[in-house]
């Protein structure tokens, strides 16, 4: 009955030991980037004439990113693809001061709309800094005015 035990016991720590060993060696992490827009909805600025959001990048794996292009498809009321703006890694430094996102971080600033669109799909990507390719996208809906 004693040699029983010790091999279950054996046995039980070996599979311990290859779920912790396992943990510590595995593929390195990938970024994860989120999008958030506010207010979204975005209400329409009669002063200005323009939609004002606030764009913000954040990761949350642990695991810096650079920003290679951020992408800006415009939907009119019909659902209809109406317009794309593409910005690559100087216009991204321009707009956010960086195209570096580091772990656990955010990149944001204040964006203005105009034209008819109803709402925009904006896509980012990037490459995290194991070398991985990461993509997000996000919608910003705009009110009428």
């Amino acid at each position: 009955m004693k040699i029983k035990n010790r091999v279950w016991i054996s046995l039980l720590l070996s599979i311990i030991l290859i779920v912790v060993l396992s943990g510590c060696s595995g593929l390195p992490k990938t970024a994860k980037i989120n999008i958030t827009i506010v207010p979204n909805p975005v209400p329409y600025d009669t002063e200005d004439e323009v939609w004002w959001f606030h764009l913000i990048f954040s990761e949350s794996n642990g695991v810096g990113v650079t920003l290679i292009s951020l992408r800006f498809d415009s939907y009119d009321q019909a659902e209809e693809l109406v317009d794309t703006q593409i910005l690559y890694e100087e216009d991204i430094t321009d707009w956010f001061d960086s195209n570096y996102l580091p772990a656990f971080s955010t990149l944001s600033n204040w964006i203005w709309h105009t034209g008819t669109s109803k709402y925009n799909i904006i896509t980012v990507a990037g490459v995290d800094d194991n070398d991985n390719p990461i993509e997000a996208t996000g919608r910003v809906d705009f009110l009428p005015q």
